[in-house]
């Protein structure tokens, strides 16, 4: 009967292994929360890093990498994802050298009325380009929002797909 038990035991910790169960440096993902904005984030991007207005909190996953996230528990009081977006990119189109969007579409967020992702490439100062993503989250009728933003060195499109699935805007109903 011993032996009937220890299998399943076996798979289940295989299972949980391969899964991203473990939090270590590098492996898996940890829950963040500032302000409305919950996410997880990579486990080994947790070096904090100084960031402006309007975000919140900050993370690296080296001092000279060029991987961050940066994440805002109260990006402002839009109406709608679309139009904290557009501020987004209009700042960019201003002060980022080479910006271009490469896809904007909308997306579904825990908490949110509306929902959009952009994925852009900036120059990265070398002669190459960064891959960076935005994700905002607003709710209405009463105007707040949240966001999310990326920079890497390439596209990853697990950790997009995670960052979408983990994120929750906790609204502020009153």
């Amino acid at each position: 009967m011993a032996r009937s038990l220890a299998a399943p035991a076996v798979l289940i910790m295989v299972l949980t292994l391969l899964s991203g169960g473990c939090t270590a440096p590098g492996h898996g993902y940890v829950s963040e929360s500032v302000g409305r904005l919950t996410v997880d984030r990579p486990a080994g991007w947790d070096l904090e890093t100084t960031v402006e207005s309007p975000w919140h909190k900050g993370f690296r996953d080296a001092a000279d990498a060029p991987e961050q996230l940066q994440l805002s528990g109260d990006f402002g009081a839009y109406a709608s994802a679309g139009q904290a977006m557009g501020t987004l990119i209009g700042k960019a189109q201003v002060g980022l050298p080479s910006f271009r969007v490469i896809e904007s579409r909308e997306i579904t967020v825990t908490g949110a009325t509306t929902a959009q992702l952009t994925r852009y490439t900036v120059a990265d100062g070398r002669d190459g380009e960064l891959s960076g993503l935005w994700i905002v989250a607003a709710h209405w009728p009463y105007p707040q929002s949240v966001a999310v933003s990326v920079l890497a060195a390439e596209r990853d499109p697990a950790l997009e797909q995670r960052l979408i699935t983990s994120m929750r805007l906790r609204a502020d109903r009153r």
